[in-house]
């Protein structure tokens, strides 16, 4: 068995903010706090200024490299965020699960979007083996541990697989499968 630590994974994301004056940016909801304070008079605020005229052709914008398209409009105040996150795995190449069965079981919790960033680790290109302990950040304070500590195959006998005479399936009662 080996362990395996991602130090510093960095996932960034980029947030859109409005276009608005930057003295206003961190206001968003200024509007609501004074409608909820006593009934003052909303501050009005300046207009913005309008945008440069547009250069670009529709030849230019409709060839434009995938996900590069020009910039429309009033230049884009965006805010970017980091996180660094620590993960640890340990790997088996004795356990007799692969980890194809361990993504199939994290498949069926995976709606639950806090089991998709331990599905998505999974899935990484990890070495050879099963990992039989996993420790990863679901929030800032928050860690997933999920630890496979023993496992065997019991044989079942067929009978129990198999559907009554009397069975009848009710559409209503899983309507998504």
């Amino acid at each position: 068995m080996f362990i395996i630590t991602s130090n510093n994974r960095t996932p960034q994301s980029l947030n859109r903010r409005r276009s608005c004056l930057p003295p206003h940016r961190s206001r968003h909801n200024g509007g609501l706090m004074t409608a909820t304070q006593g009934g003052a008079k909303p501050v009005r605020r300046q207009s913005l200024t309008a945008p440069s005229p547009n250069t670009i052709s529709w030849e230019e914008y409709i060839t434009a490299e995938t996900g590069k398209a020009p910039h429309l409009g009033r230049e884009l105040v965006c805010k970017e965020s980091k996180k660094n996150f620590k993960a640890t795995v340990a790997m088996s190449q004795d356990f007799p699960l692969s980890i194809e069965s361990l993504l199939n079981v994290l498949e069926i919790i995976a709606p639950f979007k806090h089991f998709n960033k331990l599905r998505e680790f999974v899935q990484m290109k990890l070495p050879p083996g099963f990992p039989v302990k996993l420790d990863i950040p679901v929030f800032p304070t928050i860690t997933a541990t999920v630890t496979f500590q023993e496992f065997r195959y019991d044989q079942f006998h067929d009978s129990i697989f198999t559907i009554p005479n009397d069975y009848k399936e009710d559409p209503s009662r899983f309507p998504d499968l």
